[in-house]
């Protein structure tokens, strides 16, 4: 009898810490972007930013982009409406890596276009992806395994 309280007792431990961690994720629809919408589960820590009128890219999106920043960190995502007549995966990476006078951008093996320029003076890598009308442009100076969690939740 002990032995199953202690178990019950365990579980409900167990239960508490995942829906504890599931509750730390806000959800955000972005429902007026041109690309449809979309919705995704943001994590505590990151901060979610609507600029309707421009973009940091200075890329021609309409509906101006969406940022979610890691909070005092170096990583960054924006959403951009990436519809321009024809514009491919490739030609996006292409034009947003000479807007920030990057390198050369080259696929990996996940399909983004990977990319290194200097912020600030401190050399940052991008990441370039495309889905359906949505580009999105990936900044880290740590790694990507954060951004593309919450990427997962797309």
């Amino acid at each position: 009898m002990k032995k199953l309280l202690v178990l019950v007792l365990v579980l409900v431990l167990v239960m508490m810490l995942v829906f504890s961690t599931i509750a730390h994720a806000t959800k955000h629809e972005f429902t007026d972007c041109a690309a449809c919408g979309f919705s995704l589960d943001v994590p505590d820590g990151w901060s979610v930013t609507e600029d309707k009128l421009d973009n940091k890219f200075d890329f021609n999106s309409p509906d101006g982009s969406i940022i979610i920043a890691r909070m005092g960190g170096t990583e960054s995502i924006t959403f951009l409406y990436a519809s321009s007549e024809g514009l491919c995966p490739s030609s996006f990476a292409e034009m947003l890596a000479g807007l920030l006078d990057g390198s050369k951008p080259v696929v990996n093996d996940d399909g983004d276009f990977v990319f290194k320029y200097m912020n600030n003076g401190v050399e940052t890598e991008a990441r370039t992806r495309h889905i359906g009308h949505l580009g999105i442009v990936m900044e880290s100076r740590d790694g990507f395994d954060n951004i593309l969690a919450i990427l997962g939740t797309l």
